[in-house]
């Protein structure tokens, strides 16, 4: 009787070890399916080939939305309007033309630099945001698309010339992950020693104090340059190209 009861024990024994080992692997497993923060931050890193910063030195609601397009030739300082009808917002350069690519709704446009309202390509359901052409990829741009579960956004790969999404996924639970995309949503960018945001401007009137938005460049220690000068009406939105010799930014419409 003693042995058949040592022999049960040892049994009980081996199966309680084998039930673990299932549940560590099963762990490890979906741990596994889980994207690592070094990989979603790396691979965002590389494809933009710039940096990401969440300080973006502007309040809730204080951001343009939409309006027309205009551009900064950094090289002189000189000013244009692109675009003439409004609504436009997000816009980025494209590598291989720098023509810019710019949403308007749920349109994707692409905007020549000699001007003009632009052509659409395609629409894109639930866009919010153009992030940047790839370094590496010129022909994918990084996409803010609307939220899903827990009201953060979703985080795409667009194939510019078929319009095709790729999801990019991430892991919310990551602070540092979540951190990235925060930045991504702001418009705040580093490219090399080059530093480009928006921030706020104000000045006396007849009327009272008068605030808007204006976008600046600060290029290593220099004292940082008002590329937009807008005086009075918003802007934001910026985007440098690749070759670093002109910025796209929007400028909010009249009232």
């Amino acid at each position: 009787m003693k042995r058949l009861v040592a022999v049960i024990f040892l049994m009980l024994l081996i199966a309680t070890a084998v039930m673990g080992q299932s549940q560590t692997n099963s762990t490890q497993s979906a741990a596994g399916k889980q994207p690592s923060s070094a990989s979603f931050v790396d691979q965002v890193l590389k494809f933009l080939g710039f940096g990401a910063s969440s300080g973006t030195l502007k309040g809730p609601g204080d951001e343009v939305t939409s309006g027309d397009l205009w551009v900064a030739d950094l090289s002189s300082g000189s000013t244009r309007a692109l675009t003439s009808i409004g609504g436009y917002r997000s816009p980025v350069f494209l590598p291989a033309t720098n023509d810019v690519l710019v949403l308007r709704g749920s349109d994707v446009m692409q905007v020549s630099l000699a001007g003009g309202d632009g052509k659409k390509l395609y629409s894109v359901v639930s866009v919010t945001k153009l992030v940047g052409a790839g370094a590496d990829d010129p022909g994918k741009v990084l996409i803010l698309l609307q939220g899903g579960p827990g009201g953060h956004p979703r985080v795409g790969l667009l194939t510019v010339s078929t319009g095709a999404v790729t999801p990019l996924p991430y892991d919310p639970a990551s602070s540092q992950q979540l951190q990235m995309v925060e930045g991504l949503q702001g418009w705040t960018r580093t490219y090399g020693d080059q530093r480009v945001y928006v921030e706020k401007q104000t000045k006396q009137a007849m009327s009272g104090t008068v605030e808007w938005l204006d976008v600046f460049l600060r290029a290593g220690d220099a004292k940082p340059v008002d590329i937009s000068q807008c005086d009075g009406t918003n802007c934001g939105q910026p985007s440098v190209s690749k070759d670093g010799r002109w910025l796209v930014f929007v400028k909010a419409s009249s009232e």
